[in-house]
């Protein structure tokens, strides 16, 4: 039961609610079907009966804690083990609404040192006294940020760790609620990766890159660039405002730039605004 995710219950739920007697035998219903072994498959389809829709809800009902026909329960962890026998199909994660943040927080919260940070929640921070943000890629650059030659218009920056899964999350919602008068700044890997995030998240008006030079464009590795296809041919097929130049001069030199790189051989910073 462990293997069914959140995706294979919606998959359930819909083919109960809509009384379907047939599914496309896509991946999602094989591993529902082998879980159960329910259902018949019949060429490109899985048929189910009247009687096997009734003995599919009864035994999800049992594997799941709740009625499938009623819906996948909503909320968070603690929200769905309520009903739930596994927690973990909430939609809603752990992150979600929590930040990693460090550097200027708002008031009414306290100062921190500069090598500290916290997971705040975000219903915790007053959006309107924000003064400006910065969305770091990499976490052990996070870490580091007080260590960096970035430019001196950023010391009062509440930093913001951009992070993966449910950080990401968290920071994207945070981003979302900030008032216009809050600049972003974002500073990523100078590959195309990281410009890529730069572009898509929710706010970003500012972009950090390093002033190049050739100690620092030997450290560039251009087999890393090579991978980043897919975010080569996004950047290449979107509007990237004055970050245009940034990109013309990374497929120019065609190699990615990691942000350990640039704090190790103390690059300065520059920020280039996106408009």
């Amino acid at each position: 039961m462990a293997e069914l995710t959140r995706r294979h219950l919606l998959a359930v739920h819909r083919l109960l609610r809509e009384r379907l007697d047939k599914v496309p035998n896509s991946a999602v219903w094989e591993r529902i079907r082998l879980t159960f072994e329910i259902g018949e498959a019949r060429g490109r389809d899985l048929h189910f009966s009247d009687e096997e829709r009734q003995l599919l809800r009864e035994q999800c009902r049992l594997a799941w804690g709740f009625d499938p026909l009623d819906g996948v329960p909503q909320g968070n962890r603690r929200e769905v083990a309520v009903s739930a026998i596994d927690e973990k199909i909430a939609a809603e994660r752990p992150d979600d609404r929590h930040v990693l943040v460090k550097g200027r927080l708002p008031e009414p919260l306290p100062p921190l040192a500069s090598d500290l940070s916290l997971r705040l929640p975000i219903s915790s921070l007053n959006p309107d006294a924000i003064g400006q943000v910065v969305v770091i890629e990499n976490l052990d650059s996070f870490d580091d940020w007080h260590a960096f030659r970035s430019p001196d218009e950023l010391a009062d920056a509440l930093v913001l760790y951009r992070g993966h899964g449910g950080l990401a999350r968290g920071a994207r919602n945070l981003l979302s609620v900030l008032p216009e008068h809050s600049p972003v700044t974002v500073f990523p890997d100078w590959d195309p990766a990281g410009l890529q995030i730069a572009q898509t998240l929710p706010r970003a008006d500012g972009l950090l890159v390093p002033e190049l030079n050739e100690r620092l464009l030997a450290k560039g590795s251009p087999e890393h660039f090579a991978r980043q296809h897919r975010q080569i041919r996004f950047l290449d097929s979107v509007e990237l405002d004055r970050w245009q130049s940034v990109w013309a001069a990374m497929k120019a030199a065609r190699i990615s730039l990691k942000q350990q790189h640039m704090l190790a051989l103390d690059a300065t910073l520059e920020r280039i605004p996106r408009r």
